[in-house]
């Protein structure tokens, strides 16, 4: 529900965020998850340095490889109601998995939303 505070900021006590954290290859199917479901969310790129494959680049005459310390990842951010938590969770976790034995395709963070302001 949303209520006006004293400062008239909306305030959210039943919005919850979500914030996924997956392979890139995994985007589209994220993505698709999330848009049959009509959750609207924003992407973006980012790196991470835990466990994955790591970035690599190729450069001089002989090609030389440098592994680099970081993985790339994709960041997947939406706000829900509480009521569409586990739906969309569900959701992702589906479309982000990396292998038919549910092996993890990353991590979620979820959190409270105290606050929204349109600016």
């Amino acid at each position: 529900m949303s209520e006006k505070n004293e400062s008239g900021k909306k305030t959210n006590s039943q919005l919850i965020r979500i914030e996924a954290f997956i392979r890139e290859e995994k985007e589209e199917d994220v993505l698709a998850a999330l848009n049959k479901l009509g959750v609207p969310a924003t992407f973006y790129e980012s790196k991470g340095i835990g466990k994955g494959e790591k970035y690599q680049i190729r450069y001089g005459r002989r090609g030389d490889i440098s592994t680099m310390p970081y993985s790339n990842r994709r960041t997947v951010e939406t706000i829900v109601p509480e009521d569409k938590v586990d739906e969309v969770v569900s959701a992702i976790k589906e479309a982000a998995k990396i292998d038919k034995t549910g092996g993890a395709g990353g991590i979620l963070a979820i959190s409270k939303v105290n606050e929204i302001i349109n600016i």
